[in-house]
Formats: structure tokens, sequence, C-alpha cells
């Protein structure tokens, strides 16, 4: 327990004497709830000057005055135990109404002037305005004299007759193998012009019966085509081919081509010529 206070106090009809009042800090008399606080406080000591007598009295809430005794007067156990269990969280309070609208406001500035517009498109054509007069006619210019015949010229003398050459390839005798793709039996390069083709070959058949065709070419482009179907076994025939090429120009490939299906078989005497022609 702490040791007590001791406080000095004048009574009202003191004369030399003091008493000195020992008071002892506010116990635990704390009671919580609805029951009112009890405050016991021991007064101790009335003391004179020959010698020291001492005296307990119990103060009340009656010897109190109202609202001396501060928060700073009592101790932190006491202060600490003044203070109750937290309570339960109230429930949310309902959504208040809605205000009224307010006033209207000023009038705002007048805003800036906006930007030109974009030029607008360009108005249709206007109508055509009307003919004017009729301007003088001038006046007519002088004929020219007319100028003298010249002097016929004298007839120049013949040229001599053209010379035409042929052109022309042969081949003696070329081996004709069964195949789709065709064999060529004979070529002749002929330059720019224009021709009249003559082809000849002799066909021998060395086996069964056969089917061959021959075409004359100039180039790419087929000219004649000439065709034997059921050449004999061990027969022969002659095959001619004649055209008029096109006008040719730079240097081309005249060609005899032929194709055997069935047996193999030769081509023998074969001639080419070409005759140019205007």
């Amino acid at each position: 327990m702490p040791p007590p206070q001791l406080y000095t106090a004048r009574p009202q009809n003191a004369g030399t004497a003091t008493r000195r009042i020992n008071v002892f800090s506010i116990t635990k008399g704390l009671v919580r709830g609805s029951k009112p606080v009890v405050l016991t406080v021991a007064v101790v000591s009335a003391m004179s000057v020959g010698g020291t007598a001492y005296a307990t009295k119990f103060i009340t809430g009656a010897d109190i005055r109202d609202g001396s005794i501060t928060a700073s007067d009592l101790s932190r156990a006491t202060k600490a135990s003044l203070h109750g269990d937290r309570g339960v969280k109230g429930l949310r309070g309902l959504k208040g109404l809605q205000g009224a609208n307010g006033g209207e406001g000023a009038i705002g500035a007048k805003g800036a002037t906006g930007l030109t517009g974009a030029t607008g498109a360009t108005g249709a054509t206007g109508a055509t305005g009307a003919t004017g007069s009729t301007g003088t006619a001038g006046t007519p210019g002088t004929a020219g004299t007319n100028g003298t015949n010249g002097t016929n010229g004298i007839n120049g003398t013949n040229g001599a007759n053209g010379t035409v050459t042929p052109l022309s390839a042969t081949a003696a005798s070329v081996t004709l193998p069964t195949s789709a793709t065709p064999t060529n039996v004979l070529t002749l390069t002929v330059p720019a012009g224009k021709y009249i083709v003559l082809g000849k070959t002799q066909l021998s058949n060395t086996g069964a019966a056969d089917t061959v065709t021959c075409t004359l070419k100039a180039g790419a482009t087929t000219m004649d085509t000439s065709l034997i179907r059921g050449l004999p076994a061990l027969a022969s025939a002659a095959v001619s081919l004649q055209a008029v090429t096109p006008v040719l120009v730079g240097s081309t490939v005249l060609n005899v081509d032929c194709t055997v299906t069935t047996a193999g078989g030769f081509a023998s005497a074969n001639s080419l010529i070409a005759i140019p022609t205007a």
C-alpha cells in the first residue's frame, strides 16, 4: 500500500493550533453498472501545539463539492476500471431523402465565334450566250497563172530477168521406231520470205500391219499431214506432202516428222524442196 498523503487545513475557529489531515488515495470501491460510485477516504489527524492527536472520519458524497474531483485525482487503475465493455455495433440508418433541386444557375458568358465553314461546291454552268452578228465576207483573191508543162523523160532500159533458186534437202534412210513421239525424217532451214514447199518419203514396214502418220511443219506450225492406216506387213508406200508457207519472219526450220504406232520401219528416199514465191 502506498504511504499516506498529508494535507494541511486550517479550521474555521482556528487559533494558533494547526490540524494535519492524512488523506489516503481513493480505494477500489467502484461498482460497475447502474449502482453509484462510493468513495471511501480516511481522514486522519488533528494536531495541536502541545501534542499530536489522531482522529478518523469517513468522507461521503455529501462532503465533496460537485465538480471538485477531476480525472487527474484518480489513479490509473481506477480510471481503467471506469471503462465498460464495448457495446454491439448499431444497425445502419436509413438512406436520407433526396434534397430539393437547386435554383437555376446564371446564364454563362457568350462562347467564342466558330470556325469558318468549308467553301461551297461550284455552281452549275450558265446558259450559252446569244450568237454574235455575222462578219463581212472577205474579198476573193486573184487566180494564179498556170505553169508550163515539163518535158517528158526518156524511157529506162528493161532489167534482166530474175532467177528463182529453190532450196532443198535430202536423206537416204531413217529408222522409224514404234513410239508416240514423232521421229524427224528431214530438216531444211530457209531465210525470211514465202515458199512453196514439197516433201516426199518412202515408208517400209518391217513387222505386222501398222498405221503411220507424217507431218510437214514450218517451225511449230503444222502445214500438211499424211496418214497411212493398215500398212501391210513388209510392205512399202510413198508419202507426199506439200504446202505454201505464210510470210516467214527471219530464219525458219522446215521439218518432215513421222510416227509409227505398232511395228517399226524405215523412211527412205527422203526429199524436201522450198521454192521462193512472191
